[in-house]
């Protein structure tokens, strides 16, 4: 399944951070048998941080290659990295210092007592992008600080798993100890952070995907102190075509 076709998602990170304010991360990903390309695109609304963002970077994986294609479209350059290079520029996405963090988001200077979960589900069918979804919210209050996680789960989506598959082959091919992290970076729902969490609770995994995730951080206020939205705009199959996995001719290589 999946010999002849090229899988691209389109997905969309906004996140509205204290200091920076509103930030924008457009993901444009497309993996096929033994090819994988990647872009991305960050976006910021207040003008002191603008400087964080606007060029398109991306990246190319090869089956049989031994080095990474890093590219910078504004720029029109391109460099190659070596597998180490690119999987140590990345650990820090995946550190236990950040996984920890969600604990320690919600432990309270003598309050031993567990965050209290619950989970609520909405009646009715909501349609995202033509999916139609079943509405999960997921609140965790401690003493002093709360989490919402909102989520829009689909049964089944088996060209994202499909997808996946395919993105998390090509990752062993150049790095095999980055399978099991790549399995948990691809996701990013409530089954994970509250396994992050490392607290006890009975709430079933939720089964499916989610097409739309919403994650709120509370700090006393009445507003968020913190929030983060991830959602899939486009999931498609195409007639793979090996030229789409090339850099334009016009990129000039260089040394990072």
């Amino acid at each position: 399944m999946g010999q002849n076709l090229q899988i691209t998602i389109l997905m969309t990170m906004k996140m509205n951070v204290p200091v920076f304010g509103p930030i924008k991360i457009i993901y444009d990903q497309t993996v096929a048998p033994g090819f994988y390309k990647s872009e991305e695109k960050t976006e910021a609304e207040r003008f002191l941080f603008k400087w964080i963002g606007g060029d398109i970077t991306g990246e190319i994986m090869i089956a049989g290659t031994d080095k990474i294609i890093k590219y910078d479209v504004g720029d029109e350059e391109y460099w190659l990295e070596t597998p180490e290079e690119y999987f140590a520029e990345n650990e820090s996405d995946t550190s236990n210092d950040k996984k920890k963090s969600y604990s320690f988001s919600f432990s309270s200077d003598g309050d031993d007592a567990p965050p209290k979960i619950t989970r609520t589900r909405s009646e009715g069918i909501e349609t995202i992008h033509g999916y139609r979804t079943n509405k999960w919210i997921t609140t965790v209050t401690s003493a002093d600080k709360k989490m919402i996680i909102e989520e829009w789960f689909v049964d089944k989506l088996p060209l994202l798993n499909l997808h996946d598959s395919l993105k998390i082959e090509m990752m062993s091919l150049f790095n095999p100890d980055t399978v099991e992290s790549s399995k948990e970076r691809f996701e990013f729902n409530s089954n994970i952070l509250l396994a992050k969490m490392d607290t006890l609770h009975t709430l079933e995994p939720l089964i499916g995907r989610s097409v739309k995730t919403n994650f709120l951080l509370y700090d006393e206020d009445d507003d968020p102190e913190f929030t983060m939205e991830m959602e899939i705009l486009e999931l498609y199959a195409e007639s793979i075509d090996t030229a789409f996995f090339t850099i334009p001719v016009q990129f000039k290589k260089t040394v990072k």
